[in-house]
Order: structure tokens, then sequence, then C-alpha cells
């Protein structure tokens, strides 16, 4: 597993770094989706996902869902057209899991409508660049250091 500035990156996944979302390619054009620890330390502690409905059909750039972050709430929008197949119920009633486990935590899958063009959704090798350069935008060290507030005192451990 690849690490940069003390946020993991499971090498098995793709990521699209504009948007902080990670992605695991499953079978027929479907993808689990989730937040990698850096957008979610950027974002704050997690509290709340609230997806839109199963087999809803979205553009590039649309929300598939909303995120709660302590008083902000902001869509989490899909890089790709696709059509929204499952919601992670394990998320509902709170969000919280996201915050330990980022990559336990997924919040949906979808199925691509066509497939991502191949910049769009990166392997660890070429996401690491644009990563780091986001990372130097909001002067993110270390997610030791980072000032956000991540988790409860309680979930320290992750």
């Amino acid at each position: 597993m690849a690490q940069l500035r003390g946020c993991e990156f499971p090498d098995d996944l793709l990521y699209h770094p504009d948007s902080h979302l990670w992605f695991a390619p499953l079978d027929d054009g479907r993808y689990r989706v989730g937040v990698t620890r850096f957008g979610i330390a950027l974002s704050g502690e997690i509290l709340l996902f609230t997806p839109k409905p199963c087999g809803v059909e979205l553009d590039a750039g649309r929300g598939f869902g909303l995120l709660e972050a302590g008083k902000t709430v902001f869509p989490v929008k899909t890089p790709f057209a696709a059509r929204l197949v499952q919601a992670n119920a394990g998320l509902d009633p709170s969000a919280r899991a996201m915050n330990r486990a980022p990559f336990a935590a997924w919040l949906v899958e979808l199925q691509a409508l066509q497939p991502p063009a191949p910049e769009l959704l990166l392997p660890w090798p070429q996401a690491a660049g644009p990563l780091t350069a986001i990372m130097e935008r909001y002067a993110f060290r270390d997610l030791a250091d980072f000032s956000a507030p991540l988790f409860h005192e309680d979930d320290r451990d992750f």
C-alpha cells in the first residue's frame, strides 16, 4: 500500500484526485466508490451520507449523494456518466465509520454508462503527482499535523 504524507492509497484502487474519491473496479463496468483518507481530512469528520435513490442515472459531474461533515453539507459527484446501483447500508444512520476505515466504508456502487476515459480514473503511480500538487495547495504536510477536525478522541487509533 502506498503512503503519501501519512495517508494510505491502496495500490489496487483507481483515484480521481480532484474529487478525492477512490474507485474499486468490480465487474461489468461497475465501481465501488469511497472517499480517500486525504479527502476526509480536508472535509473534517464525516457524520452522515445521504445517497440518491438506487437506479438513478447521473451525468458526469452530478452528485450521487450528500456528505455531512460538522456544519457543512456537500455533494459527492461522479466524474463519469453512471447509474447508481447500490448504496452502502452500513453508513445509515451514521457514516462515522468512514473516519476510521475509509477503504472499508465505501459510499456507493456505480455502473458506468460508457467506459470512463483512461485519464479520468488513475492508478496510484499516475495519481501520486496530482495528489501531491493538491496537498501542496492545501498546505497539507502530514495527516498527523493537519488542523482539520478529523476524528473523535476515541477514534484516534485507526
